[in-house]
């Protein structure tokens, strides 16, 4: 297990653009060890026999049909834009 001492802290405070006090410094430190000591424990877990896809909750989705609507033709849409051309929306360029 890596344990974060003063100089890994002030790096990767550095590297992360903070200014920290003495205070946060050492509360920072304690802080990331305890987060990397949990990944530890994480990870002596044996879940070979868990679905990767599994949910802990006891719940179904709910599905509803997929029904095909013609909600908006494509004449009535472009009577909204500023600018059409055949039967596309005309935007400026963004890269020339």
């Amino acid at each position: 297990m890596i344990e974060f001492n003063k100089k890994i802290t002030l790096k990767l405070a550095k590297l992360s653009r903070l200014s920290l006090s003495n205070s946060q410094l050492e509360n920072l430190e304690k802080d990331l060890t305890s987060i990397l000591s949990f990944i530890d424990q994480l990870k002596e877990i044996n879940t070979d026999s868990i679905d990767p896809t599994s949910n802990s909750l006891d719940q179904n989705l709910i599905l509803r049909d997929d029904l095909a609507e013609d909600v908006l033709s494509n004449e009535k849409l472009l009577q909204n834009v500023p600018e059409s051309e055949l039967g596309f929306f005309v935007v400026p360029k963004v890269i020339e």
